[in-house]
């Protein structure tokens, strides 16, 4: 029987069903109503690998450096790793993509296509434990992706020359030169179709409060202007925020607040003003969130523009996809917005992004990174590890005014800045992918790296150049896991 062409005749035959597949070993494992309560509007994608590794395997991360692809198999995670063991999706989801691009596929391999294309339509797709029963373990066997399959799927999802990577990887990580493989997949790759979801209706059965209130926290140092005209546009929002949390920070024992604006006028909201004189986005962002009350927490930067809709449009997206967390669109002047629908995100901002109060309760921003970069991002993998999703709201347009006093504005030493090796990368970045991403994924990130990283310095020796680089590496390891016990 062939799978693939029996599930789209089955979407074409019952349009606006979900679809349920299930592995023969796991029908009275099935979980009916956690694949009811995961499945909660029609853009929705669910599956769980029962076996040990995906089919799609962990060499995808030479490729790929997103969160998606190491998956935390003990939540709902946000992934496009689908599998065949057992899952959920709609037929009408299924009817917008077309049969002929699977002919001659595997069923997970069509899975994961669908769902690697989708989620950057507008798909949610994920790895929930939950679609299996706890009381019974049941591990089947591996059905994994052969070497072809593996550089076919890089060939038909990425551009080009990530299969040219993938075959570089191997070969340098681990001695194996797969080159029939990677020269089978010229004459068999497809250009696969994108999928249409405009016609699918967001419908959430999720029960989350609309009566919502809002808390607005802002971190702050010498933008008194800037931050004034943002006080002045959220104090027009169509939904009031209940509580601004401004943190100002001023190094200078001293120093006084510049913010006088904040008791001579008129707010319609509570300020709650916080002078301290520790800098450093982090702690300032961590004191702010310790304050909050309402529902719903905004996560602003303080040179930013925006429209008095933001708010009240924002979390009713989120409201409508189930989201506790959302970044928005946050774009320079000038920029123009590529995305057109709201969908899973593969970072986080910590300057334009809304979060639930449960989030806000459970989770705070890794000191580690403080005065570095990354911890946006390592608050995302925070979120996503909780089992909650990060969305990005293309529809809310932020302006982000760049503001030339911006930065860290203060000067920072760091302990290896008057090291004789300077690491590569910046030892906050490396703390970042230590914690977060696989070690196919850190090689790749190595690979890529190296190679960009050649073109914007002086040595121009490949082999001088190289051992210098591989230094430099290890340097950024050791400082990465000295941040990380420091802490």
């Amino acid at each position: 029987m062939d799978l693939v062409k029996t599930f789209f005749e089955i979407a074409k035959s019952h349009k606006n069903r979900n679809i349920i597949w299930c592995h023969n070993d796991l029908k009275n494992n099935i979980n009916l109503n956690a694949l009811k309560e995961a499945h909660h509007h029609k853009l929705i994608m669910t599956t769980f690998e029962a076996a040990q590794t995906n089919y799609i395997n962990d060499r995808i991360g030479y490729v790929e450096s997103s969160p998606f692809v190491k998956v935390n198999k003990t939540v709902n995670y946000p992934t496009w790793l689908m599998s065949s063991s057992v899952g959920v999706v709609n037929s009408d989801v299924i009817n917008s993509f077309d049969l002929d691009d699977y002919m001659n596929r595997t069923f997970d391999y069509t899975l994961n296509s669908i769902a690697k294309i989708g989620m950057g339509n507008g798909l949610f797709c994920y790895s929930n434990p939950k679609l299996l029963n706890p009381n019974k373990k049941i591990t089947l066997n591996g059905n994994n992706a052969s070497f072809y399959e593996l550089f076919l799927f890089v060939k038909e999802h990425y551009r080009g020359r990530w299969a040219f990577l993938l075959l570089f990887n191997i070969f340098i990580y681990e001695k194996r030169l797969l080159l029939l493989p990677f020269l089978a997949t010229f004459f068999s790759f497809k250009k696969l179709s994108n999928p249409n979801f405009k016609n699918i209706e967001i419908v959430t059965n999720n029960t989350i409060s609309k009566d919502f209130s809002i808390d607005i926290i802002i971190p702050t140092i010498g933008r008194r202007d800037y931050l004034y005209d943002v006080l002045k546009d959220l104090a027009k929002q169509t939904v009031l925020p209940k509580n601004i949390i401004i943190i100002e920070q001023n190094p200078d024992e001293q120093g006084k607040t510049e913010l006088d604006y904040l008791k001579n006028e008129s707010w319609p909201f509570a300020i709650n003003h916080k002078f301290i004189n520790q800098t450093g986005a982090c702690n300032a962002r961590n004191l702010a969130l310790s304050l909050i009350e309402s529902d719903w927490v905004f996560m602003a930067d303080d040179d930013i523009r925006v429209k008095s809709e933001t708010l009240e449009t924002a979390i009713n997206e989120m409201i409508t996809f189930g989201l506790d967390a959302a970044t928005l669109s946050c774009l320079r002047k000038g920029d123009k917005e590529i995305k057109t629908s709201t969908l899973q995100w593969n970072t986080f901002g910590s300057g334009c992004s809304i979060i639930s109060k449960k989030i806000a309760n459970t989770i705070r921003f890794d000191m580690a990174f403080e005065h570095g970069f990354g911890e946006d991002g390592d608050f995302g993998m925070q979120i996503r590890n909780l089992g909650k999703d990060v969305g990005y709201v293309p529809k809310c347009h932020i302006t982000h005014l760049k503001a030339p006093i911006g930065g860290f504005r203060t000067q920072v030493i760091q302990p290896w800045n008057k090291d004789k090796i300077q690491p590569k990368p910046s030892p906050t970045v490396m703390l970042y992918n230590l914690k977060h991403q696989s070690s196919f994924q850190l090689n790749g990130y190595k690979t890529t790296l190296f190679f960009k990283f050649f073109r914007l310095q002086k040595n121009k020796n490949p082999f001088s150049y190289f051992f210098s680089m591989q230094k430099r590496w290890k340097k950024s390891i050791l400082l990465a896991n000295q941040l990380r016990k420091r802490i």
